[in-house]
């Protein structure tokens, strides 16, 4: 498992009237030019303040969606530079200028007034994704030091996340080194203890590691949402027009034959209809139709879950239980994350991670009852899965 060989308050020698090249994941859902979800904002005010009162003028580089490396105006950072001044307190120039256009000296005379400035989305470039050097060299010219606070995108090969760091001194950030200290306690934690892993969403396929992962090494792991559907359909039962994986059901009939005392999968669920979308009943794995769509955890199964994580000691939460987006489907995973809220283990450690897990989290008032809740989603799930091999991790070593 891979241990950072640098901290981030080894940056502040560097920091004092200097340039620093902050790689930031400012990837959050905006609707009508306002952000619907500020986490990942907040999650790294404080490693901006503290480069402030190092004097250090910032550049931020960061993206937002999936442009493919083209110039999109709807995944422009115009918007999100206003929101983030206020949300920070501190006027932000926000550079729309194309980067191969931009200098050293252009950026010094902008630091006269500005303290730091947000580059364009670095995913216009196609050359973001390819790690191009020539392009990672001229990104490195506009700074003195480099902080990657960019956990959720570390297993990513790309110039601002794993290129740099071969031209400037590069830290990790506040928020980066959290996040490696939590997962890993998470990780070391695996061997002692009630440990419980509740793993989500809709493909087994994404999450075959961490499924093998915990389920070797946890004493139990509560498999949900479309996931179990493939695991139901393993078994034998009948799931309707649900979605389910069907690539991978000899797959999740092998991890049932050498984990199965150990995967908790539902034993009711509420279903509706896709011919009447009104019908909305609770229904045991024996009297699922084949016109039925499974979209939740039934109270059985809600019971069943709750009672193992109350008696838990870690935790490991990701991906939702059902189909939250739409009412009454969030109600499964709503009961049984009140057994986090619950839990009166004085050493109960939780985690969460994952993009959808956030959200759910948020959209429920879940989100401050776990010991940590992680930025990443493929990030998250990798490091778990092989943490010593993320390529923004291991340029900060290199």
């Amino acid at each position: 498992m891979i241990t950072l060989k640098k901290k981030f308050s080894d940056s502040f020698n560097f920091l004092f009237n200097k340039k620093a090249l902050i790689r930031v994941d400012l990837n959050v859902p905006i609707a009508n030019g306002k952000i619907e979800d500020d986490t990942r904002i907040k999650k790294i005010i404080p490693t901006l303040k503290i480069l402030l009162e190092k004097k250090a003028s910032i550049i931020l580089i960061t993206h937002l969606g999936r442009p493919n490396g083209e110039w999109v105006d709807d995944f422009s950072l115009k918007d999100l530079s206003s929101e983030l001044s206020l949300i920070l307190g501190e006027e932000i120039y926000f550079e729309q200028k194309n980067i191969y256009k931009i200098d050293s000296n252009y950026l010094n005379n902008i630091f006269k007034e500005y303290k730091i400035v947000l580059l364009e989305n670095i995913r216009f470039y196609e050359e973001e994704e390819k790690n191009d050097m020539t392009f990672v060299k001229k990104i490195s010219s506009f700074g003195d030091v480099f902080i990657n606070e960019c956990f959720s995108c570390c297993h990513r090969n790309h110039s601002s996340i794993a290129g740099i760091p071969s031209y400037l001194p590069s830290f990790p950030g506040k928020l980066l080194e959290e996040e490696i200290l939590n997962l890993k306690n998470l990780i070391l934690s695996s061997s002692t203890g009630n440990n419980i892993a509740v793993l989500g969403g809709a493909k087994i396929s994404t999450k075959l590691n961490i499924i093998d992962f915990y389920a070797k090494n946890y004493s139990k792991v509560i498999i949900g949402g479309a996931m179990a559907h493939t695991f139901l359909l393993a078994l034998g039962n009948e799931i309707g027009e649900s979605l389910h994986e069907k690539k991978m059901i000899k797959t999740a009939r092998d991890l049932l034959s050498i984990y199965g005392h150990k995967l908790l999968l539902p034993k009711d669920v509420v279903v509706t209809s896709k011919k009447d979308p009104s019908i909305v009943v609770t229904k045991t794995l024996g009297e699922i139709e084949r016109n039925h769509v499974i979209m939740d955890i039934g109270p059985q199964t809600r019971m069943l879950f709750y009672n193992e994580i109350i008696k838990a000691e870690n935790l490991l939460w990701n991906g939702p239980l059902g189909y939250f987006e739409k009412k009454p489907f969030e109600a499964g995973s709503y009961y049984v994350l009140n057994a986090i809220k619950n839990n009166k283990n004085k050493n109960f450690f939780s985690v969460a991670g994952g993009g959808d897990t956030i959200s759910l989290l948020k959209k429920g008032g879940f989100f401050n009852c776990f010991s940590f809740v992680s930025t990443g989603g493929g990030a998250f799930l990798e490091f778990i899965q092989r943490g010593n091999s993320l390529p923004g991790l291991n340029s900060l070593n290199d």
